[in-house]
């Protein structure tokens, strides 16, 4: 009779134990453990799986990752919340009472693989519950992105890179994975207007796709729901939306001056170094968000 080794012989004890305790048919649990060893045993025993020095390294490493999985495939044939692993695992048991080794190992793969895919299917459920949602008074709303597989859908819609594999994309994917960037996407009426990509560093507003235009108002309350700023980003700094007027925030010094016939109300910010132009349009203001412009009007 071969020797198991040492990772065999704990895989079949913990094996022997799960059986034990679980509630599997009484055939099952009297035959499963000596037909496994009888299956491993006889896999080892092949010419081409043994050298000088008995079973090849490439052969024991097959035989561990097979135990392993049907320890796994004990435990998900009573216990699992989905119907489909129950039943895919109670396949492979009766699987491994009868058929040779490598069937019980293709039996295996396909277990672990529906296994994966149902896991994921759990965790995008599971993210989907706990992705952040925000009502603005407009009547969009943002919503948390929270995996790739939500990312690229968005990507799809809007038809953009990130729904691709490519290397355009790969470093939006890689910043979500890792937890570098959190993304949303601001919605009305079930229709994407666009996608927000989050630093979650400094809470800083890194891109946001589209050709996306809000209003001023409407950019600062994207900016509270976030508790973010974009005073870097093109789509909320020219409509003035920056980080000293949130939360009520007042200018340092206001004046109002007028250049070629139009009228500009020009704010400073002395603790954030800014300057914010602002055109007057009637009794409106219309952000020009222009450093040099600021400069210049300053020198005039």
């Amino acid at each position: 009779m071969a020797v198991h080794s040492p990772k065999e012989k704990r895989h079949l004890l913990e094996i022997g134990t799960a059986l034990d305790k679980s509630f599997l048919p009484e055939q099952m649990r009297e035959r499963l453990r000596p037909a496994l060893e009888k299956a491993v045993e006889d896999f080892r025993l092949q010419p081409e799986n043994r050298n000088g020095a008995g079973v090849t390294r490439e052969a024991g490493k097959r035989t561990v990752v097979v135990l392993a999985r049907m320890g796994h495939a004990i435990r998900h044939a009573e216990e699992h919340e989905d119907a489909e692993i129950r039943r895919q695992a109670r396949r492979l048991l009766r699987t491994a009472q009868s058929e040779t080794f490598e069937r019980i190992e293709d039996r295996a793969k396909e277990f672990v693989g529906l296994l994966h895919k149902c896991g994921h299917r759990r965790n995008e459920r599971l993210h989907r519950e706990q992705a952040h949602r925000f009502g603005l008074d407009d009547g969009t709303e943002l919503a948390e992105v929270p995996t790739l597989d939500s990312l690229r859908s968005v990507g799809r819609k809007l038809e953009n890179c990130v729904a691709n594999r490519d290397w355009d994309a790969r470093d939006y994917h890689r910043r979500l994975a890792d937890g570098v960037s959190k993304f949303f996407t601001l919605s009305k009426e079930g229709e994407i207007l666009c996608l927000i990509e989050v630093n979650v560093g400094d809470n800083t507003i890194e891109e946001v796709s589209t050709e996306f235009a809000p209003t001023r108002k409407q950019a600062l309350h994207i900016l509270e729901a976030l508790g973010a700023t974009a005073d870097k980003e093109s789509a909320f700094a020219d409509v003035g939306a920056f980080s000293p007027y949130l939360s009520g925030g007042t200018p340092d010094a206001r004046q109002r001056v007028k250049e070629n016939g139009r009228r500009y109300r020009v704010d400073a910010f002395a603790d954030h170094g800014l300057v914010v132009v602002r055109a007057l349009l009637s009794h409106h203001c219309c952000p020009i968000n222009s450093r040099r412009t600021s400069s210049r009007l300053a020198e005039g």
